[in-house]
């Protein structure tokens, strides 16, 4: 019993004095949890307000377990922890960090009256608490992460709170994240929760329509510039502006839903991240930019350094980058006071891009390089920022526009002098077309002498193929006409004698012996005008074949005609070659009758192509005792055709020279046998007087064969 008494005593004092450890429990540093924080008119800064993640009475436990929004609970197990403290090391093995943040704070009289407003920049989700009751909620706490709702900033002017001095405001903070592939803290600052006033929404607004304000300008600067290097593509520096107004646009879309100094804070975090990284570079790009614009403008061609500066501006830290900002603004002023040379388009663009720069750059270095932020600071920033895209934008404006006519200038200049070139032109070619109309009438004069040569030529070598065939032909006509003069001169002897024996009949009265021998002188005279006439036929003929043709067709016996160029042809090549001997075969069809030709023409291939014939078979006889030289010449009708065929048994023709045995001068016999004419003429003979065809067909050591092919006109 005792025992049990002294157990319950130990007890009682333990209670007791654990009880009264926990009324006011301390912090590492020996600091009570339970600090009440006292905000004065110094802590409110003139856009944001009071920032509370700033002061130093702010504590945090993990976990949910209980509901610490109370004004009054126990502190055990608590610990000194600013929201803008969380590190990405808190969250647990899924990610999550929650907890309860406290802090207690009074308010200056300053604040008395004065309407503030709850809001914050982070993507926590936070159930907001004052003296226990639940104020405003900022995103879904949820369960888990698919249920978990970050909070996104939408500048919404929501119902205001009066705060009174000297009266203890607890605020309690239920606080919700999820780390991603940034951690925690993903793109802005934790615990960004702060009292703000009216001030702060105006400020916001004036930003919005400044954002508002290069939105549009970019966008509408881009679309004008792009359209204007695609209607004009030659100009390379239209295609800067138009890279520039890209860049621009890009950024301002960008900053427009950035957050902070923007028009918009309505996307994830995940968003604003990737929105965040490329409005970092493109800020550091867009001095660069100017820099590379202001040298292209200028010398007319990219800098070599460019790569090298890009490099640099990624690597190097931030107040380097300062440093090299201030290098490009004396350089674009460099380059502007040495362009007074220059056209105005190039000085309008390098003044105004240097103007543009400066006054950016220094509202940019002024706000940084000062450790406070206040609203006169911001100012000079969104004014200097808007002046110098405005001052840009402009000089831009009037940079096509002038570069615009002085194109139009050079242009009528170009136009002028084209014209002066093209009448100098004009006169020296008028000049040069005398000259060589002249020169064609001389070359002209010239041919036609050439050409009236050549034709006395052409006729010469036509009469001299002509009196060639001829010679051929003379000692033939001479053997033929030899026969029918040894038979006048035959019957004229004897017809004499028997005069003289009738004329003695006569005497002696014997009439009937007289009329006897009258019926033979008769018979002899009949056979001295039939030979007279044979000779006087042959005579013709040389003469008709000797002078020129009339080119007029007429009825000819095509077998009479081959008939007697083959006599006549054969027996002037025996008169000249007594050893000569050749078998002549004829073959013709005597259903032919009369065709329509032109007489001593085809006679004259007729003998061109039997003398040839004849040629080739002497040939090969010279070389071989034993060979028995054959000619053969047919006729033959068809439907349609009259075919003339001349063929040898010599030696052939080989059938690289086939292909040119109808051209002009090409001949194969030696020097001085042969004018290379004979064949071309009797081929334009053939195929252009008479609108046929001459044909050749070979056998190698077997003979040749030509064959005249004439329509059928004949006339029965």
């Amino acid at each position: 019993m005792i025992k049990q008494s002294l157990l319950f005593i130990t007890l009682f004092f333990c209670m007791i004095f654990t009880a009264s450890g926990q009324e006011n429990p301390v912090d590492k540093n020996g600091l009570a949890l339970d600090t009440i924080v006292h905000f004065t008119k110094a802590d409110l800064d003139s856009i944001f307000g009071l920032r509370l993640t700033n002061k130093a009475g702010w504590i945090f436990k993990s976990g949910n377990k209980q509901d610490a929004s109370p004004v009054d609970i126990d502190l055990a197990g608590w610990e000194r922890l600013s929201p803008s403290q969380i590190t990405n090391d808190m969250a647990d093995g899924s990610g999550k960090f929650e907890g309860w943040f406290r802090l207690q704070f009074t308010i200056d009289s300053a604040f008395a009256k004065l309407p503030l407003y709850l809001d914050k920049e982070d993507h926590a989700a936070e159930d907001i608490y004052i003296n226990g009751k639940l104020f405003r909620q900022f995103g879904e706490k949820g369960k888990d992460r698919a249920s978990f709702k970050e909070h996104i900033q939408d500048f919404e002017i929501r119902s205001p709170i009066f705060l009174e001095p000297d009266t203890t405001y607890t605020l309690a903070i239920h606080y919700v994240d999820y780390s991603t592939n940034w951690g925690v803290a993903k793109i802005v600052p934790l615990g960004s929760t702060r009292f703000v006033t009216n001030d702060y929404f105006d400020y916001m607004s004036f930003l919005g329509y400044k954002v508002l304000f290069n939105l549009i300008g970019s966008f509408i600067f881009f679309i004008l510039f792009w359209l204007l290097y695609l209607l004009i593509r030659e100009d390379s520096e239209l295609f800067m502006i138009a890279l520039f107004s890209s860049l621009m646009l890009l950024l301002n879309i960008c900053i427009a839903f950035n957050g902070g100094d923007s028009l918009f804070f309505t996307l994830p975090s995940k968003y604003m991240v990737i929105l965040l990284f490329t409005r970092g570079i493109l800020s550091n790009y867009f001095f660069l930019f100017c820099f590379l614009f202001g040298y292209r403008i200028f010398y007319g061609k990219h800098s070599k350094w460019f790569i090298l500066a890009s490099i640099i501006l990624i690597i190097i830290p931030y107040y380097a980058a300062l440093v090299l900002y201030l290098v490009i603004g004396i350089f674009l002023a460099f380059l502007s006071i040495k362009s007074k040379k220059r056209e105005v388009s190039v000085r309008i663009l390098l003044y105004s891009l240097t103007l543009s720069y400066i006054i950016t750059a220094t509202g940019l270095i002024y706000r940084y390089s000062n450790l406070t932020d206040d609203f006169t600071l911001r100012l000079i920033m969104v004014y200097s920022d808007t002046i110098g895209k405005a001052i840009l934008f402009l000089g831009m404006l009037a940079f096509v526009a002038y570069r615009m006519r002085e194109k139009n200038v050079n242009m009528q200049q170009n136009a002028m002098e084209l014209v002066k070139l093209e009448a100098e032109k004009s006169a020296l070619i008028t000049s040069q077309n005398e000259k060589l109309e002249l020169k064609v009438k001389e070359r002209t004069s010239a041919l036609n002498q050439s050409l009236n040569d050549l034709k006395a030529t052409q006729s010469q070598l036509i009469q001299s193929e002509k009196m060639a065939s001829l010679g051929e032909l003379t000692a033939g006509i001479a053997h033929e006409i030899q026969n029918p003069l040894n038979f006048v001169n035959n019957f004229s002897e004897v017809s004499n004698e028997l005069i003289d024996e009738m004329n003695e009949e006569l005497d002696k009265g014997d009439l009937e012996e007289a009329k006897a021998i009258s019926l033979d002188i008769k018979q002899n005279l009949e056979k001295i005008n039939h030979h007279g006439k044979r000779a006087d036929n042959i005579v013709k003929g040389m003469l008709q074949h000797s002078r020129s043709s009339s080119g007029t067709k007429e009825p000819t016996d095509i077998n009479a005609l081959t008939d007697e160029y083959l006599r006549l042809a054969y027996h002037g090549l025996r008169a000249k070659d007594k050893s000569f001997n050749a078998e002549l075969v004829t073959d013709f069809d005597e259903s032919i009758g009369t065709v329509d030709i032109v007489p001593q023409d085809m006679g004259r291939v007729i003998l061109n192509l039997i003398t040839n014939a004849f040629y080739a078979v002497n040939e090969k006889k010279q070389r071989d005792v034993n060979f028995k030289p054959i000619v053969a010449v047919s006729t033959k009708k068809t439907d349609d055709r009259i075919t003339i065929s001349v063929s040898d048994n010599g030696d052939g023709i080989p059938e690289k020279v086939k292909e040119k045995i109808f051209q002009p001068f090409f001949t194969t016999k030696p020097t001085g046998e042969g004018t290379g004419l004979g064949l071309s003429m009797s081929y334009d003979i053939v195929t252009k007087g008479h609108g046929g065809e001459l044909k050749v067909e070979t056998t190698k050591h077997k003979g040749t064969t030509f064959i005249i092919e004439l329509p059928n006109s004949t006339n029965n």
